[in-house]
């Protein structure tokens, strides 16, 4: 178990192999963004490589985290992932959203990928998140930051929130630093 108070842990720590990733300074904001506490259940859709839920339960102890991913390589990087941090609050479940998606209540859900199924989500999220929860999607294109948005609208969600991240990172070019960007990403949350 790492020993966490703040959000943050460097992208090389983490197994990557070919699965998408969430990077660090994504991370932390999707973590303020979902107003974490220390007892949180969090619900991760579409898993990636699990940096974002290993991100989530490295917090406290108490928080449990479950990670949903349809793609098999991905799951399975996953579970590598948990194993490395040694995190026992993380539960990872290999299935689509949202018909494997467990039947329990959720404080949090995070959306990192909904495999199309968004509106299915939402319906499902009118009974498992609970009243007062937080939902947060990162989403790299302006057709899924329109339909997540919309959604939020149309389900009743208040204190929407649309925020737009575009991050640099420097690299040593000829002993001097160059600047590479990431892809922009928009960060949106609702509170049901």
């Amino acid at each position: 178990m790492i020993n966490r108070i703040v959000p943050g842990i460097d992208d090389d720590k983490f197994i990557r192999e070919k699965a998408p990733m969430t990077k660090n300074e994504v991370r932390v904001v999707t973590c303020s963004k979902l107003n974490i506490e220390s007892d949180s259940r969090i619900l991760d859709i579409g898993g990636g490589t699990g940096s974002t839920s290993i991100e989530f339960a490295s917090l406290s102890p108490e928080i449990r985290v479950t990670v949903i991913e349809r793609n098999r390589d991905s799951y399975e990087l996953i579970l590598k992932n948990i194993d490395k941090f040694c995190l026992g609050n993380v539960r990872a479940i290999h299935g689509k959203a949202c018909g494997d998606l467990p039947e329990e209540e959720f404080d949090r859900v995070f959306i990192g990928g909904s495999g199309g199924n968004m509106e299915d989500i939402f319906k499902w999220m009118e009974i498992h998140l609970v009243d007062g929860g937080t939902v947060v999607s990162n989403t790299v294109t302006i057709e899924n930051l329109f339909v997540f948005t919309k959604l939020l609208k149309e389900y009743g969600y208040s204190d929407i929130d649309v925020t737009q991240m575009s991050v640099s990172k420097g690299k040593n070019v000829a002993n001097l630093t160059m600047m590479i960007a990431n892809n922009p990403i928009y960060i949106v949350s609702g509170r049901k």
